[in-house]
């Protein structure tokens, strides 16, 4: 596969919906000290940073929110979910989602769930419950 080098600010958007609740966490900035958000940029320390919330306008930042939503609905996706993008000249271009995302402390989706003021048990909690209806 041959892509095209978009030049821009990396995002991701963390989120979860079930029947009575739609989380959609604050948005991450990736800054990559190499070229391309790599393995090694993303597992070696002080390869990366990532700020939350992303260095973005709040108008960008909800079109992120929405485009997400949409994409999970229209790709009937479950549980917690984070999707990425490139935002190039105020455009956003979709790059893909991760159905799995990491859920360590030192995760991208934990620390979106801190910035959002909630707990990880919390936002456990609501998808366990949910289930169990």
């Amino acid at each position: 596969i041959i892509e095209q080098f978009i030049k821009g600010i990396e995002v991701t958007c963390g989120m979860v919906k079930t029947k009575s609740k739609s989380l959609i966490f604050p948005i991450t900035e990736i800054v990559s000290k190499k070229d391309f958000f790599d393995y090694e940029a993303k597992y070696t320390t002080g390869m990366s940073e990532e700020i939350t919330p992303a260095r973005i306008s709040e108008e960008l930042a909800e079109k992120v929110r929405n485009i997400s939503s949409i994409i999970y609905d229209a790709l009937n996706c479950k549980g917690i979910v984070r999707i990425d993008y490139i935002i190039s000249e105020n455009d956003i271009y979709f790059l893909e989602v991760n159905t799995v995302p990491g859920m360590s402390p030192n995760s991208i989706v934990p620390k979106q769930i801190h910035e959002a003021g909630l707990s990880i048990a919390e936002v456990y909690k609501l998808i366990i419950d949910e289930a169990c209806v």
